[in-house]
């Protein structure tokens, strides 16, 4: 996932500054999705060029003037084309294109979220199953450093079950609510 389709969810809510992105993007997604100040404002000149976004500068007596962006048609039709596009990844450190579709798709029916919902937990026990050779692994290669580093390999390896076992459960509760919508 690109930054350039969370800042056009953020758009299509309302127009903002870069500033305003920016706080918007500390105070709602940073658990999943981190951007700087200095990304944010690339990314706006990209989606400018684009014709995804238009920018209205904003003219102010007693402070520098500033550039308001608002989201085009064309960059509508490109953020609900991203939102329906299938999953490919789990997610890279603290930038999770999953959450991140989670986060914005009030604007789709309930249903085609439960959908993408049901395809993540089937993504998440297809790896699961994968992850069952890890203690073979780890049995296999253990043998070639001490006691300790084997044990932090296999803390490494409970995280990883762990944590796929919470997406699975979060999903589930997650559709659950959903459900409740229709």
């Amino acid at each position: 996932m690109s930054l350039s389709h969370s800042i056009l969810g953020f758009l299509s809510y309302q127009n903002m500054t870069g500033y305003d992105l920016a706080k918007a993007f500390g105070s709602s997604v940073r658990f999943f999705w981190y951007a700087q100040t200095s990304q944010i404002y690339l990314e706006l000149n990209k989606l400018e060029k684009k014709e995804f976004v238009t920018c209205e500068i904003i003219i102010q007596t007693e402070k520098p003037s500033k550039k308001l962006y608002s989201i085009t048609s064309k960059g509508k039709d490109e953020f609900l084309r991203w939102l329906s596009q299938e999953n490919d990844e789990l997610s890279k450190g603290n930038k999770n294109a999953f959450l991140m579709k989670i986060f914005f798709s009030g604007c789709r029916p309930p249903k085609e979220c439960i959908d993408m919902l049901s395809d993540f937990i089937n993504d998440c026990s297809q790896y699961q199953s994968e992850m069952q050779q890890i203690p073979d692994s780890i049995g296999q290669y253990g043998n070639l450093v001490g006691p300790e580093q084997k044990l932090y390999w296999e803390l490494s390896a409970d995280f990883g079950y762990c944590y796929i076992q919470m997406c699975i459960d979060w999903a589930k509760r997650s559709i659950k609510k959903l459900e409740e919508l229709e």
